[in-house]
């Protein structure tokens, strides 16, 4: 197996701590961010994750884990991540949407946002792509102008 380069600014750091540090910009742990990880870039011809492998390479792929995990540890940690994600942009979008917080606030919220992800994203040994920033911060644009239609039309 080729050496896998992500997770290497972690390598001294106990799996308990990754997820201290995690908890601070994000609502994962270390399980769920080193799996979805995994899961993405350990993909079958098909577009699926190979699990199995996943789990048992576990130890020689992330510098903080000792034991190996099952294909369902690994896949209840995906469905965990996927199911975290989704219950986060319910919460950013609602506060906005609820008028929680302002145009303003948002704009102030996503732009944190993407000083956090690049952190993150350096800390996996990678970094965001000027085209693929654009392209989510353009996402985010839309999704919130079509919040406002919304909100004009109920009114």
């Amino acid at each position: 197996m080729n050496k896998y380069e992500k997770f290497k600014k972690m390598e001294t750091r106990s799996y308990s701590e990754v997820t201290q540090y995690l908890k601070k910009n994000t609502h994962l742990t270390a399980r769920e961010w080193m799996i979805a990880r995994l899961c993405a870039d350990f993909k079958t011809i098909s577009n699926h994750s190979e699990m199995t492998w996943i789990g048992q390479n576990l130890p020689e792929l992330v510098p903080f884990v000792e034991e190996p995990y099952t294909r369902q540890e690994v896949s209840n940690a995906l469905a965990t991540f996927k199911k975290k994600v989704r219950r986060s942009g319910n919460t950013f979008f609602y506060a906005y949407y609820a008028g929680l917080i302002d145009k303003n606030e948002m704009i102030q919220i996503i732009h944190k946002m993407v000083s956090d992800i690049k952190e993150l994203m350096e800390i996996e040994g990678g970094d965001v792509s000027p085209e693929h920033a654009t392209e989510v911060q353009m996402m985010i644009a839309d999704v919130l102008r079509r919040i406002n239609e919304s909100m004009e039309i109920d009114e």
